[in-house]
């Protein structure tokens, strides 16, 4: 029998370098992902955010704020599979002396929470495990993700239904020596279309 425990991971791991940019946390460099990015991926995976995934039973503890300035996150996981808890923190205060309260403290932790939530599922797994350390995974996943796709001219010109839409085709090829061999393409098409 056929093991398919690792199928979610596989499909959802490799991140597109578009959507990450170098960040320090307490004196660390990490990579860090788009927050948008990580919702597009998990919606496209799961549906739609609160209805078929995202947090439920959310606290927030300010228990340690005194003695650690940490705010604790606690809430539960749900996805289609099933759920589960987790704990994050985050600062309260933006400095030292404790005095300048960090007005995003909220949305920090919610995000860091989701990452952390995700990232046990595979999501962006080859961040968490190192991946985005080495110039070249970093420059295989650009071009996983990232080269223009070829359009095919030739079938973009033939399947045009109207001579608008065939007008509309021509001149969204850009200019050059692949134009110009369309052209007799083009003329023959206008025949076909009148």
């Amino acid at each position: 029998m056929e093991n398919n425990n690792l199928e979610l991971w596989n499909k959802v791991e490799k991140t597109n370098p578009k959507y990450t940019k170098e960040a320090k946390i307490g004196g660390h460099k990490i990579t860090a992902i788009a927050p948008q990015y990580q919702i597009m991926q998990v919606t496209e995976q799961f549906g739609t955010y609160g209805k078929t995934w995202g947090f439920k039973n959310i606290e927030l503890s300010y228990d340690l704020v005194e003695k650690c300035n940490l705010v604790v996150f606690k809430g539960t996981f749900f996805f289609p599979s099933g759920e589960f808890e987790i704990i994050n923190s985050c600062k309260l205060y933006m400095n030292r002396e404790c005095t300048m309260v960090d007005d995003n403290f909220a949305k920090k932790i919610e995000t860091d929470a989701l990452t952390k939530a995700i990232s046990k599922l595979g999501f962006n797994a080859d961040i968490f495990m190192g991946k985005f350390d080495d110039v070249r995974y970093i420059a295989e996943m650009n071009a996983e993700f990232n080269t223009p796709k070829k359009v095919d001219y030739t079938a973009l010109l033939n399947g045009s239904k109207t001579l608008k839409e065939l007008g509309t085709n021509w001149s969204s090829i850009p200019a050059g020596t692949e134009k110009d061999n369309l052209a007799t393409l083009k003329d023959e098409l206008k025949l076909t279309l009148k």
